[in-house]
């Protein structure tokens, strides 16, 4: 079992060392993170900083990395999710990562790593309560910036994007730290202007952080342009594809002759003239054509066991799913069935 130790508790001397200057009210996160201990006898745990122990034994070390254990793969499971990674896939990588980095196998020492990638965004550019489980688990190699340094991309990152919420932008992507801010950035936000000329560009990027990591001129660019010739076909204007994108950026990166595509095709076929009627309401049309397929199923699914339901498409594909498991409980089994038909 583990004790979380509140805030306002006594931190951990080696905590606090070096931060004596903090403020008490900025060690929410931290404090509890360094101050989770084991309710356990053993007595190296219970001087653990992070509350784990991971002993690598002699023999489990070979060429190129560390041979780790089941039981040694479950703790580095449970230590990542008690600080916050609370995707699966992000911890099954920081574990993979943990057999090559010895890094990633000192886990008192990543708490301190931790600690002070989140202290350094807060002095840096006042990013309170940064999702470090977010951070980590999506760019695992951010614990090695030296503070220093990040300190000076935080800044730039600032300069850069003045407005935008930078604790959003990265938790969702992180790399951008790594990126050439004085020649690569601005070249891409100049070509974004360029193609959405009507647009805010920082906005645009707060919202969908991975627009910088694709090549905008080549990827997005030819994406754009893609997608305005697939629309064009429902007689929906170049302006309003324009919107769209405002309004859903993930449209400028995702795969537009394949997946949009597809997405557009069932659509009409579902509902034939819905691409055109939806023209008119650009933000709509975007969510729909980035929907699952499992969601698009919902309106087939309403068509034939709900005729009378008058509910227009965007309401029936945006539907919380709580709310559409209530309404529709035999919909999961119905949509397994037909998922598994489509594969076949």
């Amino acid at each position: 079992m583990l004790v979380v130790a509140c805030k306002g508790q006594t931190e951990s001397k080696r905590w606090n060392k070096g931060y004596s200057d903090v403020p008490r009210s900025r060690m929410t996160n931290c404090s509890m993170r360094a101050s989770v201990i084991a309710s356990s006898s053993n007595e190296s745990q219970s001087q653990s900083i992070s509350g784990f122990v991971l002993e690598i034994q002699p023999e489990q070390i070979s060429l190129g990395g560390v041979t780790l254990t089941s039981t040694q793969k479950q703790t580095l499971d449970q230590f990542w999710f008690a600080n916050g990674v609370s995707s699966k896939t992000h911890r099954t990588l920081l574990t993979k990562t943990a057999s090559k980095k010895g890094l990633f196998r000192d886990l008192d020492r990543l708490v301190e790593k931790m600690i002070e990638l989140e202290d350094v965004a807060w002095k840096a550019v006042g990013i309170v309560d940064l999702d470090l489980g977010k951070v980590v688990g999506r760019y695992p190699k951010a614990l090695y910036f030296d503070s220093e340094f990040l300190v000076e991309r935080l800044r730039l990152l600032r300069d850069l994007l003045p407005g935008a919420d930078l604790k959003k932008l990265l938790e969702r992507n992180p790399q951008v730290l790594t990126m050439d801010m004085t020649h690569t950035l601005p070249a891409k936000m100049r070509e974004l202007s360029k193609l959405l000329p009507n647009s805010d560009v920082v906005r645009l990027i707060e919202t969908h952080p991975k627009i910088l990591s694709v090549n905008v001129g080549g990827k997005v660019r030819s994406n754009l342009q893609d997608l305005k010739g697939l629309l064009a076909v429902a007689n929906v204007v170049d302006t309003a594809v324009e919107v769209m994108v405002v309004h859903n950026p993930r449209l400028l990166t995702s795969d537009i002759k394949g997946t949009v595509s597809k997405r557009a095709m069932y659509l009409e076929k579902l509902k034939p003239g819905s691409i055109s009627k939806y023209s008119s309401k650009p933000a709509s049309l975007s969510r729909i054509l980035c929907a699952s397929e499992k969601a698009l199923d919902r309106v087939l699914f309403v068509d034939l066991f709900d005729p009378e339901n008058v509910k227009s498409v965007i309401v029936t594909v945006n539907t919380p799913s709580v709310k559409w498991r209530e309404t529709y409980p035999g919909f999961e089994a119905w949509q397994a069935e037909i998922a598994a038909e489509r594969e076949k």
